[in-house]
């Protein structure tokens, strides 16, 4: 969780990953990068998936705090 989160801030937030991984395949044709491009742009979305994994996660384990909460004033 703290590796991703450092890349989270390295990178920014996924949706500006995913905008990054955009404009360069809207700015050159697929069929004229370059390996390395393709293997960062890659890495790019993986980063960009595994931070919104951890941050959907995060979310659910606060909700299901709040869940039980609820329930023991039930």
């Amino acid at each position: 969780a703290l590796d991703l989160q450092s890349k989270a801030l390295n990178y920014g937030s996924h949706h500006e990953l995913l905008d990054l991984v955009e404009s360069k395949l809207v700015a050159s044709n697929v069929h004229n990068l370059s390996v390395d491009s393709l293997v960062q742009l890659e890495e790019h979305l993986e980063t960009a998936l595994s931070v919104t994994r951890a941050k959907k996660t995060e979310l659910m384990l606060k909700l299901v705090e709040t869940l039980k909460a609820k329930e023991k004033l039930l």
